[in-house]
């Protein structure tokens, strides 16, 4: 793949690029931290950039902003991915939430506008933290569970932004097979994305076959594995699949890095990757890995062969964090109407 390689997404056949830039979860001062990478991550040849109001309440998004501030170049070079928060659900919020975002960016328009995910979160506040999400006592978010069971209407009202022209495309993060067909029966603008956690260790095979065959392009976040913030981690002794022998022994016979191994294995699987990092050398690492030859066919079928071996890993918990998993959704999952 050259530098510029791109996926197609959506039936409009737009394009995205290929290796994205992640902000989740920066280490130390959010703004600041994911400023210097991602005007790291630019200058090393990055254009597609993948951010979240959720990430700090916009401070991601800010950080991100003053970065191509900084950058000084075309604002249409860039390809800019941003969230609407779980909190901003109501189809009345939808369109304040997404301008929240752009004031944040410094932008007039993002080129793709996710559903952060389908489920949809109480807001409280006044003022300027009017669209803070309300919490209970142990500190997880208050559930709107009827604004959750129609995320069919947020989509809706997602579909306005793109006949306004703030958003370029829109998609979804965090779908099942089964909450993408509830939005596919009535809406007008199809998901032109679905970003879904994807790893050795979580192929989601099925899912994948459903997106592609209704023209919906995936996007692969922790495409490394991880360890993402406590509030919602799932299995934090699992060594991530970078630490696999498997992956180990496949970078020492290619003379690459496992990163870009998990990374190139994710590219020939047809999804675009949005790797993190805040380490510089991490960020020429993963970019590096357009330039480089494809894995041969039996090395893919290695690496699909380690879930046998792990079993399914999610890194994500949605069980534990909203009491119900959207993913394999039991008679505890109020997320759908009755």
């Amino acid at each position: 793949m050259s530098a510029d390689a791109t996926f197609t997404m959506g039936a409009e056949e737009a394009t995205i690029p290929a290796i994205g830039f992640g902000t989740f979860q920066p280490d130390h001062n959010p703004e600041s931290e994911v400023t210097k990478a991602v005007l790291q991550a630019i200058e090393v040849g990055y254009r597609h950039i993948d951010t979240a109001w959720m990430y700090g309440n916009g401070e991601a998004e800010r950080g991100v902003g003053e970065a191509i501030r900084r950058w000084n170049g075309k604002r249409e070079e860039l390809f800019i991915v941003t969230k609407l928060a779980n909190a901003h659900h109501k189809p009345v919020d939808v369109a304040a939430g997404l301008e929240l975002s752009l004031q944040n960016l410094g932008l007039d328009y993002v080129d793709l506008y996710l559903m952060h995910s389908p489920v949809a979160y109480e807001r409280v506040g006044h003022g300027e933290s009017e669209w803070l999400t309300a919490r209970s006592a142990d500190g997880k978010p208050k559930i709107d569970f009827p604004t959750t069971q129609r995320y069919d209407l947020t989509w809706k009202a997602m579909e306005n932004l793109v006949q306004s022209g703030r958003a370029k495309h829109i998609g979804v993060s965090n779908f099942s097979v089964k909450k993408l067909r509830k939005v596919l029966r009535t809406c007008t603008i199809k998901p032109a994305v679905n970003q879904i956690e994807l790893h050795p260790y979580l192929l989601e095979t099925e899912l994948m076959r459903f997106c592609h065959e209704n023209d919906i392009h995936v996007t692969a976040f922790s495409p490394l594995g991880g360890k993402p913030v406590a509030a919602v981690a799932a299995n934090p002794d699992v060594p991530g699949p970078l630490e696999h022998e498997v992956i180990i022994s496949m970078a020492a016979k290619h003379r690459m890095s496992p990163a870009q191994v998990l990374l190139k294995w994710g590219l020939q699987r047809g999804t675009s990757v949005i790797p993190k990092a805040y380490n510089p050398a991490h960020i020429a690492d993963n970019f590096a890995v357009l330039a480089i030859p494809d894995l041969p066919k039996e090395d893919c079928i290695a690496i699909d062969e380690i879930k046998k071996e792990e079993g399914e890993v999610r890194f994500i918990n949605y069980l534990e964090h909203w009491g119900f998993d959207i993913y394999n959704p039991g008679p505890e999952d109020p997320t759908e109407e009755s």
